[in-house]
């Protein structure tokens, strides 16, 4: 088993396509997760990632030995506008073309949150109907959408019902911090999740609740990351642990340059 290290552009927000290169280089990574360059989350704005030059772009990535394991987006069919629904499955359709040139097998999707007003019931049918659909778009370009555990859907009791729905053509991300913030148990998520299990996030935050969280560094928290590592290797899991520095939405936090060897080297002692 040979679970590999990841890191979202996140944590490095400002950068170019060369520059997460060179980092992932630089601090030992196998892959990056693409979420924010340029400071933008618009991926399909940046000129490294249009048509003439997309092919260029990853085999910059290839020749470093670098893959995308991730693009991550901000699809969501929880809002109830019928024209939001159309928006997010352009999206699904843009970001799969995007994807596929990239040779990325996967995109972050949410299923929440829950919109003032309505009920988890609601949203849950809305999603359903909305990533059924999408499902159809990413799968016509090879790509597999998966569902973060995160906001009103971090619990896998509030995830697994959507994932079933869905007859397993969808999969999850488990971002470790959500759930156990939410107060499930790690193992709990685990087990619950490992059947539709394709990536990982890693995080450590010190003060933690349902309302939210602080960020810390990997080993200054008291998110229990290595129990989360032992049930992985447990389960057989292979894929990649990508560590989630969120530079881009808390900019008062260490920069990458900081961060990013942090992670290898606290990684290095429990994987």
């Amino acid at each position: 088993m040979n679970m590999k290290l990841a890191f979202s552009s996140l944590a490095c927000p400002s950068s170019t396509v060369d520059d997460v290169i060179s980092k992932g280089k630089a601090y030992g990574f196998q892959g990056i997760e693409l979420r924010t360059l340029e400071n933008t989350t618009d991926l399909l704005s940046l000129d490294d990632f249009s048509c003439e030059r997309i092919q260029e772009s990853y085999e910059k990535f290839k020749m470093s030995q670098l893959f995308i394991p991730v693009i991550g987006t901000s699809v969501s069919f929880a809002r109830t506008s019928p024209e939001d629904r159309n928006q997010q499955l352009k999206q699904v359709k843009d970001l799969s073309i995007l994807a596929e040139g990239l040779h990325c097998p996967y995109l972050r999707v949410f299923a929440g949150p829950i919109p003032e007003g309505q009920t988890y019931e609601q949203v849950l049918a809305r999603d359903i109907e909305g990533y059924k659909k999408a499902v159809k778009i990413a799968d016509a370009y090879g790509i597999k959408l998966l569902l973060e555990t995160h906001d009103d859907f971090s619990m896998s009791s509030a995830m697994l019902p959507l994932l079933e729905a869905l007859d397993g053509k969808i999969g999850v991300i488990w971002d470790i911090l959500h759930p156990h913030r939410w107060g499930e148990a790690m193992e709990t998520s685990c087990k619950s999740l490992a059947p539709y299990l394709c990536h990982v996030h890693i995080k450590d935050s010190l003060h933690y609740s349902r309302d939210g969280f602080d960020i810390a560094l990997p080993g200054e928290g008291s998110v229990p990351v290595a129990e989360a590592i032992s049930l992985l290797k447990d389960t057989g899991y292979d894929g990649f642990l990508s560590f989630e520095w969120e530079k881009h939405w808390h900019p008062e936090i260490p920069d990458a340059d900081i961060s990013l060897p942090c992670y290898i080297d606290y990684m290095k002692k429990i994987v």
